[in-house]
C-alpha cells in the first residue's frame, strides 16, 4: 500500500502573514469586485464569500504553537501523577516494612525491588502501580493492622486510573498532532492558491495602473529596495 504523500506549505512565511495578507487582498478584491468578473465570469459570486471562508478556515486550524502548548499542559499532567504516584509509595513502603518486618519475599510481592525502573517510566508504573495494589488487597488485614488505611489501599487504585487517563491523552495527543498539522497546511494552501489566481488575473486587469497593479502582487513578489548608500565624499 502506498504511503501517503504529506502535505507542503505551497507559499514562504509564516501562516499568520499569509492570512493576514490574503484577507487584505480579499478585501481588496471586493472593492474591484465589477472589473474581475468582467474579465473571467469565475470571480462572479459567490467567488469573494467562498475564498473568505477558506481564509476564516485556515485561521481557525489549530496552530502548531497552540497544539505544543497543549501537549505541554498534558506532559505535566503525566509528571504531576508520576511524582504523586513516587510520593505515595515512599510514604507505603514504610507501612509494608512495619507490617512485615524484614520479610523481604513479602516486600518482593509489593514490587519493591521493581521500583526503580518503574519510578521514570509512566509504562512501567502503571504496571507497578497495578501489582501493588492487587498484593495490597492480598495483605490488606496485615496493612490495616500496621497503620495503613482501606481509604490508602483504594488510593492506590485511583492513582493507578488517574496515571492512565492521564498518559492515555498525552499519548493520543502525540498520535493526533501530524494529522492536525497536515490538515492546517491543506487549508492553508486552498487559501493561498485563491490568492494566486487573483493576484495573477489582478496584474492583468491592472497592468495600466502602477498602484492597483501593486496592491495584487504576492507577498513574495514584495520586494523593497534597500536606499542607496550616499558615495563617499571626496577628500
Amino acid at each position: 500500500m502506498a504511503k501517503a504523500e504529506e502535505k507542503v506549505r505551497s507559499f514562504s512565511g509564516s501562516d499568520a502573514d499569509m492570512i493576514q495578507a490574503s484577507r487584505v487582498m480579499q478585501g481588496l478584491f471586493v472593492e474591484d469586485k465589477i472589473a474581475f468578473t468582467n474579465f473571467d465570469s469565475e470571480f462572479a459570486d459567490p467567488f469573494a464569500e467562498n475564498w473568505l471562508q477558506k481564509i476564516e478556515a485556515g485561521n481557525t486550524v489549530a496552530q502548531d504553537s497552540l497544539y505544543v502548548s497543549g501537549q505541554t499542559e498534558l506532559t505535566k499532567n503525566v509528571e504531576l501523577k508520576m511524582t504523586e504516584s513516587r510520593d505515595f509509595f515512599q510514604m507505603m513502603k514504610y507501612f509494608i516494612e512495619k507490617a512485615f518486618p524484614n520479610r523481604k519475599e513479602i516486600w518482593t510481592q509489593f514490587g519493591v525491588n521493581d521500583y526503580d525502573k518503574a519510578r521514570t517510566s509512566e509504562t512501567k508504573m502503571i504496571q507497578f502501580l497495578g501489582v501493588l495494589h492487587k498484593t495490597a488487597v492480598e495483605f490488606k488485614t496485615e496493612l490495616i493492622a500496621a497503620g495503613f488505611s482501606q481509604e490508602k489501599i483504594d488510593k492506590i487504585a485511583a492513582l493507578l486510573t488517574e496515571l492512565i487517563n492521564a498518559d492515555y491523552e498525552q499519548e493520543m495527543s502525540k498520535k493526533k498532532r501530524p494529522a492536525i498539522t497536515q490538515e492546517r497546511i491543506e487549508k492553508l494552501n486552498e487559501c493561498y492558491s485563491i490568492m494566486q489566481k487573483v493576484s495573477k488575473a489582478g496584474k492583468i486587469i491592472f497592468a495600466n495602473n502602477r498602484a492597483k497593479y501593486d496592491q495584487y502582487l504576492l507577498p513574495i513578489e514584495r520586494i523593497v529596495k534597500k536606499p542607496e548608500e550616499p558615495a563617499p565624499a571626496t577628500p
